[in-house]
């Protein structure tokens, strides 16, 4: 049930860390070092391909440079995948499997889940046409740099005050939307993200 994402990102910023690591390591090793023939007590010398500091400089400056790109990119694109889920409210069970590509499995209370998109979804509570209320599954997107997991006051830094926040569900007005934020009221810690065509 849970979708695994961000494993490319996370393998990326792993290498981008190794590389800043080598590359400092490398700055501060441009320098000889000295062993000692332990039979013959004499000291040989042999040096390590030495770097410059303004090579290690420029080295190390590109490494932060993708760094910063690749936290950017991450953040941009769960800022996309945001705007990609709002704009799955109001659409049609056939418009939603036509834009998500694949077919759903039927939920409780009438609902659908995307597995592959990590999403569920629930319709109008009329005629049950159109998609209402979208439940993300995937604990690892966040809202602004804002996580599930942390704690409600987190969210309220970011999203600003809450239109409602009782028995640890918090309501944020979101551009035309509104985001339920579940939380446990004893530890804060949140838990779940729901997002509402309309507020209720």
């Amino acid at each position: 049930m849970r979708r695994i994402m961000g494993k490319n990102n996370k393998k990326q910023s792993r290498r981008l860390l190794a590389a800043l690591l080598l590359f400092s390591i490398l700055g501060v090793s441009g320098c000889s070092i000295k062993q000692t023939d332990r039979t013959a007590g004499s000291r040989n010398e042999s040096t390590v391909p030495s770097i410059t500091q303004t090579e290690a400089a420029t080295e190390s400056s590109t490494a932060a440079e993708i760094t910063t790109a690749a936290v950017t990119t991450s953040a941009e694109n769960e800022s996309a995948r945001l705007d990609r889920y709002i704009g799955l409210l109001g659409l049609t069970k056939e418009e939603l499997v036509n834009n998500l590509g694949e077919e759903p499995e039927k939920i409780d209370e009438g609902g659908l889940e995307f597995k592959k998109a990590g999403i569920r979804i629930w319709f109008d509570q009329t005629n049950y046409k159109t998609a209402e209320q979208i439940f993300v599954m995937d604990p690892d997107f966040d809202i602004h740099g804002v996580k599930l997991g942390e704690k409600i006051d987190k969210f309220k830094e970011v999203l600003k005050d809450p239109v409602s926040d009782r028995n640890g569900d918090a309501h944020f007005k979101y551009n035309d939307i509104y985001l339920s934020i579940n939380y446990d009221t004893n530890t804060q810690v949140t838990y779940g993200l729901y997002l509402l065509k309309n507020d209720f």
